[in-house]
């Protein structure tokens, strides 16, 4: 699937809408991971400034404005970020989210003006994640922190990702291209390569039986990476 193909299948209204199923597995993911953020980055986010590259629809930028962060989305699909913005106007903090149209190697950030940068869901995406990562670690703050979750390259990753995730539809068909998944160690050197140090690394599985009953992925920390991962970094504060 081209890059163009996935902007495409993001694109869309329904994010927030518990009745579109098309994001149930996004929702469900995101509540997974937003517990993980608090786990290592703390439940304290006054006065924190946070971008959310690629952000989709906000599931994880707009808890987090929820929760008193300054957070930025940026992202290149029209419709989902209309979905972040509404999701976040419906609350009073809403002056804590904006939403931008921007490109994810092009944004209108200064350099080392970020708390935190979060790549969720979307170096998988994207034909060039080594930019992506540069980019990031351009605009953290030296001692600032970049919060990444990919797949995989592996085939455990092809057979429950994609034979089975979309397969069985729990996934949207096309959402994702095997040879675009990321091993750990790939990240890894990416990172170092932009001055970022990794201090956090935790795998990511799908509980089988609940995903099959709830129709829809159900993640939980395990110590392999086969599959997914989560991995959080920091920039040298010298």
């Amino acid at each position: 699937m081209s890059v163009a193909a996935a902007d495409a299948l993001f694109d869309r209204d329904g994010w927030w809408d518990p009745a579109c199923r098309e994001f149930e597995s996004l929702r469900r993911v995101s509540a997974f991971r937003l517990q993980l953020i608090e786990q290592w980055l703390g439940d304290s986010w006054d006065g924190r400034v946070v971008v959310d590259l690629g952000c989709g629809g906000g599931l994880l930028a707009v808890p987090l404005a929820r929760s008193g962060a300054q957070v930025l989305g940026l992202d290149i699909a029209s419709k989902a970020l209309r979905s972040a913005q509404v999701a976040a106007n419906r609350e009073p903090t809403s002056a804590h989210f904006l939403a931008v149209i921007a490109k994810m190697q092009a944004s209108p950030v200064r350099d080392q003006q970020v708390d935190v940068v979060l790549l969720a869901d979307v170096l998988e995406h994207v034909e060039d994640p080594r930019a992506a990562i540069a980019e990031a670690a351009r605009m953290l703050r030296p001692g600032g922190h970049l919060f990444v979750n990919t797949i995989d390259r592996s085939m455990r990753s092809r057979l429950l990702a994609i034979w089975l995730g979309e397969g069985l539809g729990f996934i949207p068909k096309g959402t994702h291209e095997w040879r675009m998944f990321i091993r750990p160690a790939e990240l890894k050197a990416m990172a170092l390569a932009a001055g970022l140090q990794q201090v956090q690394l935790t795998g990511e599985s799908p509980k089988l039986l609940a995903t099959v009953r709830q129709r829809a992925v159900v993640l939980r920390e395990t110590r392999s990476t086969a599959v997914g991962y989560a991995a959080l970094f920091t920039k040298d504060p010298s």
